[in-house]
C-alpha cells in the first residue's frame, strides 16, 4: 500500500462518518433540569445553590463512594484549591505533584504560596509510584496532590504509608478517575481529601463545568464548605446567611448551582454502567491489537485495581516505524479516529511553570512514556463497529508507515 492511500495524504479515510458523540446530556438530564424549574414554580422560590438538589447529589455521591462527605463546587480546579486551603499549610511549604496533571491543579498550589515539587512517574506509565514519591521528598514537604491519570489508580497504599510516617497530607485528584477501584475501594478514599472535576467531558459530569470536594474526615468537611462559600459558618445548624458579622473568615464563592447538581444526580445514577461499558470497549480494543505488530496495550497494572477509563493509552514500537510516533498517530487520526497524538500534560515541559519551581524538574519516565504512546479518545457509546474502525485505521497506517 502506498502513502497516497492514507487519508493524511489525501486518500479516503477508513471512517466515512463521525464517531458517535457521547450525548451524555440526554432526555433524563433534561427531565432533571425541568424538575428543578417545576419545584421552583410550585414552591414560589427561585432556585439557586446549596439547596435540595445539591444535598441529593452529594449524598448519592458519598453513597457511591462508600461513605464520607462531599461538597459540590464550581470546577475541579476549585476542588483542588479548596482541598489544599483547608490543610492550612504555611506559605512556602513544598507540595509534591504528579508528573502528568492539569494546569488547574498546579495553579491551585502556586496561588496559595506553595512550592511545586514535581515527582516522576514509574517507568512505562503516567502514574507516580512510591519510589518516585519518596525521591521527591524534601525536609519542607507538607502535602502532595496526586493525580489518577487517564482513569488508572495510583498505587496508593505504600505512598500513604510513607506520607503518614512523615506527617504529609495527601490530596487525591480523581478528575479523570471517578469510580475507579484500588484494593476494592473507590479512589478518593485513601488520602486526606479528594478533588474531582465534573465538567462536561468527565465520566461523571454536572454540565459545562463543576467539581466535587470529598473527604471521609468531617473535620475537613465543614471548613471546605465555609471556604467554598464566603466563610459561612455551616457547622452551625441555624446560622443566618444574612448575619455577615458571624462569617468566619475571608473566602471566595465556589458554589455549584442547583441545575448542575440535578444533572450530576442524573449522570451519577448510571455512572457504574458508564465505567463498565468503557472498560469493556478498551478490553476489546486491546484484544484486537493482537493483529498489530506496532501498536499494543500500554497499561498493565501490577497491583489490584480496576480503572475508570477516561482515555485509552496504547504503546507504539517506534523502532518499527519509518516516521515518528506523533506522525503515526496523526495519520491514524486522519482516518477519522479520535486520537491525542502527543499528550501535553507532562508538567515538566511547561515553559510558563519553570519560574515557579523551587528546584529544576526533570521527569524522564513520564516524557519517555508519552513519546512512545498515544491516547485513543472514546466514550461509552462506541459500538463493535466503531472499535473495528479504530483497529482498521491503526492497521492501515501501520501497513504503510512501518518499516519493511
Amino acid at each position: 500500500m502506498d502513502e497516497s492511500k492514507l487519508a493524511i495524504h489525501g486518500g479516503p479515510p477508513i471512517r466515512s462518518k463521525p464517531l458517535p458523540y457521547r450525548k451524555l446530556f440526554g432526555k433524563k438530564e433534561l427531565e432533571a433540569v425541568t424538575k428543578v424549574f417545576e419545584d421552583s414554580w410550585r414552591e414560589g422560590v427561585d432556585f439557586g445553590f446549596q439547596g435540595k438538589y445539591e444535598k441529593l447529589y452529594t449524598d448519592k455521591f458519598c453513597e457511591f463512594q462508600g461513605g464520607g462527605f462531599a461538597d459540590g463546587v464550581s470546577s475541579g480546579t476549585a476542588a483542588v484549591y479548596l482541598a489544599l486551603k483547608v490543610l492550612y499549610l504555611e506559605p512556602g511549604s513544598d507540595v509534591i505533584t504528579s508528573p502528568v496533571t492539569n494546569p488547574g491543579s498546579i495553579s491551585s498550589i502556586i496561588l496559595q504560596g506553595m512550592n511545586i515539587v514535581v515527582a516522576d512517574s514509574q517507568p512505562n506509565t503516567f502514574l507516580l509510584g512510591p519510589d518516585e514519591f519518596e525521591a521527591a521528598l524534601t525536609p519542607n514537604t507538607r502535602a502532595a496532590v496526586l493525580t489518577h491519570s487517564g482513569g488508572y489508580p495510583i498505587d496508593m497504599n505504600p505512598i500513604v504509608e510513607i506520607a503518614e510516617s512523615k506527617g504529609i497530607k495527601i490530596i487525591e485528584d480523581g478528575s479523570q478517575a471517578h469510580g475507579a477501584l484500588y484494593k476494592g475501594k473507590r479512589v478518593g478514599r485513601f488520602g486526606d481529601i479528594a478533588a474531582f472535576s465534573t465538567m462536561f467531558s468527565k465520566t461523571l459530569a454536572t454540565g459545562g463545568c463543576g467539581g466535587l470536594v470529598y473527604t471521609e474526615n468531617e473535620e475537613y468537611y465543614w471548613p471546605i464548605r465555609s471556604h467554598a462559600d464566603r466563610g459561612k459558618p455551616f457547622h452551625i445548624s441555624d446560622f443566618s446567611q444574612r448575619r455577615f458579622d458571624e462569617y468566619l473568615f475571608p473566602a471566595l464563592n465556589f458554589n455549584l448551582d442547583e441545575l448542575s447538581c440535578a444533572i450530576g444526580l442524573s449522570t451519577l445514577s448510571r455512572l457504574q454502567k458508564t465505567i463498565d461499558k468503557r472498560f469493556e470497549i478498551t478490553r476489546k480494543i486491546d484484544e484486537a491489537l493482537d493483529a498489530s505488530s506496532v501498536v499494543s496495550p500500554a497499561l498493565k497494572p501490577q497491583y489490584d485495581c480496576k480503572p475508570s477509563i477516561f482515555f485509552h493509552t496504547v504503546m507504539v514500537d517506534v523502532d518499527k516505524l519509518k516516521v515518528s510516533k506523533k506522525e503515526f498517530a496523526e495519520a491514524v487520526a486522519a482516518e477519522g479516529i479520535w486520537v491525542n497524538p502527543d499528550y501535553r500534560e507532562v508538567v515538566s515541559e511547561w515553559k510558563w511553570l519553570q519560574s515557579y519551581l523551587k528546584r529544576g524538574t526533570h521527569t524522564p519516565n513520564a516524557s519517555d512514556f508519552r513519546d512512545r504512546t498515544f491516547n485513543i479518545l472514546l466514550n461509552e457509546r462506541f459500538s463493535d463497529e466503531d472499535i473495528e474502525d479504530v483497529i482498521a485505521s491503526i492497521l492501515k497506517v501501520e501497513s504503510v508507515l512501518a518499516k519493511t
